[in-house]
């Protein structure tokens, strides 16, 4: 894949992103509308943490949406490793607005057996929660499948939160049934469990966007990938010191390279540039390498 190429591709994986990104605003925007109505109406406090739920999430997607419109900005002065930052981020507002939707539902449900308004709710909570977890699964398939193609840990992290909306529509029905079934407490037991789900999933997202920040390490498949297509490039004796970090959904690469001691430095400026070129043009997701060349293979 040429340069041209290359650059064309990350451009339609932004633009990928992008789109489900906006998916899931609209996606999210009819469903806490459908689940707030219903809950309401069948005065379901499962189905109103639900649509809480999926309230949060509507800002969570335009956030993703906004992060991913500035990591596609090219290096600058300020920035010289790029904006790729920007969509850790965004993993980090989605995670703080899926636990304060888990703490606020956990207070409705906790106060509503506490002051004992349990009621039965009617059919068209149990509709509602039907329609959420199909809607729910099917932008998390696509969404999520659209996040692993383009390395968008916010696309995925978007696609997590609707998966969580799924799990918690489950949740909610299961309580919604035991409620019409002459158990109301469980409506607003099923409200806790939501609560649960969505705090387990903002944990999950949390400590991917950590490891971002940490600089943790790719995985020792992708530091071999970069060592063997150094390799292939005529002069380059050996490698060492790789050394492969996320920046958003790209790829930071540095290593060492040891060539003879008896060349030029333009000679080894070249062979250098020429490790460069290999990785940036062979390796998925890559925007910036770093070569450091040693004249001998003394480390």
């Amino acid at each position: 894949m040429g340069q041209s190429q290359k650059l064309k591709s990350q451009d339609n994986d932004f633009r990928t992103a992008q789109f489900w990104a906006l998916v899931g605003f609209a996606g999210n925007f009819v469903l806490a509308v459908l689940k707030g109505w219903a809950g309401i109406v069948s005065n379901s406090s499962a189905m109103i943490a639900d649509a809480v739920h999926s309230a949060s999430d509507i800002f969570a997607s335009l956030f993703v949406y906004i992060s991913l419109k500035i990591a596609q900005k090219p290096p600058d002065e300020e920035h010289p490793y790029g904006h790729g930052r920007a969509e850790v981020i965004s993993t980090l507002v989605v995670m703080g607005m899926l636990a304060a939707a888990g703490v606020e539902i956990i207070r409705t449900a906790i106060a509503t057996i506490q002051h004992g308004h349990l009621n039965a709710p009617g059919n068209a909570a149990v509709y509602a929660a039907i329609v959420s977890v199909l809607i729910n699964e099917l932008m998390f398939q696509f969404t999520y499948r659209a996040g692993v193609r383009t390395n968008s840990p916010s696309t995925i992290a978007n696609a997590m939160d609707n998966r969580s909306d799924a799990f918690s529509s489950i949740a909610a029905l299961i309580g919604i049934l035991g409620a019409k079934l002459k158990y109301p407490v469980l409506d607003p037991v099923a409200g806790i469990v939501v609560a649960l789900f969505i705090f387990k999933m903002s944990y999950d997202i949390a400590m991917d966007a950590v490891a971002q920040i940490m600089d943790e390490s790719v995985g020792e498949s992708k530091i071999q990938e970069v060592a063997t297509l150094a390799l292939t490039v005529n002069g380059v004796k050996n490698v060492h010191g790789v050394r492969v970090r996320r920046s958003g959904a790209a790829y930071l690469v540095d290593l060492d390279i040891v060539v003879d001691p008896k060349i030029t430095v333009e000679m080894a400026h070249d062979i250098g540039e020429s490790v460069r070129q290999m990785i940036r043009l062979h390796m998925d997701k890559v925007t910036q390498v770093r070569v450091h060349i040693d004249p001998s293979d003394q480390h």
